[in-house]
């Protein structure tokens, strides 16, 4: 193969894998949004209480 030929090879096939690894991050981000948007709500309400917080009660021991 002359160098010409494996300068156009070696580029196409850096493209294929670049095209490639940006589908690839974009299929997990479209999946990790998916699933923020789902549980979101179940989450919102628990991540801002402190460790000192006590869930004295019976409905935040059922969420809980």
């Amino acid at each position: 193969m002359s160098t010409k030929t494996s300068i156009i090879v070696a580029s196409g096939l850096g493209i294929i894998v670049g095209l490639t690894i940006i589908g690839i991050k974009e299929f997990i981000k479209k999946k990790t949004k998916e699933y923020d948007d789902y549980y979101a709500d179940f989450h919102r309400h628990f991540e801002s209480k402190s460790i000192e917080d006590t869930g004295d009660g019976v409905e935040f021991l059922a969420v809980k």
